[in-house]
This record gives C-alpha cells, sequence and structure tokens, in this order.
C-alpha cells in the first residue's frame, strides 16, 4: 500500500512548534504527522481519503488538531521522555503509561474526540414494508 496523505500539513505543525521546519527536520515533521494519522484512521476506522485515495478530504478540524498535537509531542521530545534528572543521570520513559513509551501516541481523551468525530451522524433512514395492507410488493408472492 502507498503512503497515505497526512491529515494535518507540515504548515498546521509549523504553526504550533513556531517556525516551518525545512531539510531534515521537514521530513522528520512529516514523517511524524503521517504516523499520527494512521494512528487516528485505526482508532476512527475512517481514512478520510477521496476515492483515488491521493487527497484527503473533509477532516474534521478537532481531528487535524488532534494530529498535530499528536506530532508535535513527538516533534518536541523525541526520546519520549516523562522525567530526566542530570545529577547521575536518570531518564524516564513511557509517559503513555503503554508498552515501549511510544514517541508518537494518542491520549484517553484524544481518542475518543477522535472516535466523536468519525461517527458523524447517527441518523438512519428505514424503508418498511407492511403484509397487512397496501399493494403486493412485485417479485414477492403471497403478499
Amino acid at each position: 500500500m502507498a503512503d497515505r496523505p497526512p491529515l494535518a500539513t507540515l504548515g498546521q505543525l509549523g504553526k504550533k512548534i513556531g517556525y516551518t521546519p525545512t531539510g531534515g527536520e521537514a521530513d522528520r515533521a512529516e514523517g511524524l504527522l503521517a504516523e499520527a494519522s494512521e494512528l487516528i484512521r485505526d482508532v476512527a476506522g475512517r481514512t478520510w481519503l477521496n476515492d483515488a485515495g491521493d487527497a484527503v478530504v473533509d477532516v474534521p478540524h478537532r481531528v487535524q488538531n488532534i494530529c498535530v498535537a499528536a506530532a508535535f509531542r513527538a516533534f518536541t521530545n523525541p526520546e519520549a521522555l516523562n522525567q530526566r534528572t542530570l545529577g547521575d543521570s536518570a531518564k524516564s520513559y513511557d509517559r503513555t503509561g503503554r508498552e515501549g513509551g511510544e514517541d508518537v501516541y494518542l491520549t484517553t481523551s484524544e481518542e475518543r474526540s477522535v472516535r466523536k468525530a468519525a461517527a458523524g451522524s447517527s441518523f438512519v433512514s428505514v424503508t418498511l414494508v407492511s403484509p397487512y395492507g397496501g399493494a403486493d410488493v412485485e417479485g414477492v408472492p403471497g403478499w
């Protein structure tokens, strides 16, 4: 499967960082946006891609913000450190409470928001046919 476009742009992440990354930093930032986007798609059960699969469409603003937030966390803290002590050089990982202390992750609150944004409308239209009146249903004997 080819890489899918991220749900947020490098420009959006640049606004959060305070500058637009260039060169190797831009490559890293785009990779983090792509990784965050795939996590979001997994949680949402939606891709927000057009039929060709080469462009994002109708991505809720909240989902874009969550994508930027997840990428920003990883961009500004690439070691996924939770705590660092300089005296005797102690480090603490796994701030997410998950195995491995992933550098790109979604918080529980973000996962909830993504699911809510992906659900869209819960309106369903159902057409009912009754056997107790009206015209016969074509192709169904005995109606």
